[in-house]
């Protein structure tokens, strides 16, 4: 089973991706993780390594990036594939998108002290509000560049689509567990 998941920043996507592909026994990659890494490699903090990107096209971060989970998904079987481009890239995936209220995804995001989210350093609320919407509107762009998408996160380009604004991960991960199991039957 191929389960792909997206959302925007702050909805919970990675804290409960992982958990699910650790009660499943499947892999899980993060398109987050894959970006990181890229700006990390780059000396780039993540907003600046999305500006560079859009700048610099011919530089095809996102290709590469884009071309791995593809073929990920042609090759592979049981993994949880957590990328806002992942419905699209493994089109023969349970396709699950996380929402949340934005005030509550930046609050997730200014009070995250994890290593995993290395996209900003902890900054006030209202800061990480203008680098986050700033990056969505870059990625965005790029995604309309490349792929001619205008709406990445558009519901119906999911199966199952879960509000996590006032739900803890357990509680999302319970949902989303319900869903799946009905899918396989």
């Amino acid at each position: 089973m191929r389960i792909t998941i997206g959302g925007l920043p702050g909805t919970g996507k990675g804290t409960v991706g992982r958990k699910l592909a650790k009660a499943l026994s499947y892999k899980f990659v993060s398109g987050g993780d894959l970006f990181r890494k890229a700006a990390k490699k780059n000396e780039m903090t993540m907003g600046e390594f999305d500006i560079y990107t859009k700048n610099n096209p011919e530089a095809r971060v996102d290709e590469e990036i884009d071309l791995f989970q593809k073929e990920m998904g042609k090759n592979e079987n049981n993994f949880i594939l957590e990328s806002r481009l992942a419905w699209y890239l493994v089109p023969n995936s349970i396709k699950i998108k996380f929402d949340a209220d934005e005030d509550e995804r930046m609050k997730r995001i200014s009070t995250d002290d994890s290593k995993r989210r290395i996209a900003y350093k902890r900054e006030s609320f209202e800061k990480t509000k203008q680098k986050t919407r700033k990056r969505a509107r870059a990625h965005q762009e790029r995604i309309f560049e490349i792929y001619g998408i205008e709406d990445m996160m558009a519901n119906n380009n999911f199966d199952f689509v879960i509000d996590t604004t006032n739900l803890t991960p357990d509680e999302v991960f319970d949902e989303i567990w319900e869903y799946i199991q009905k899918q396989t039957k």
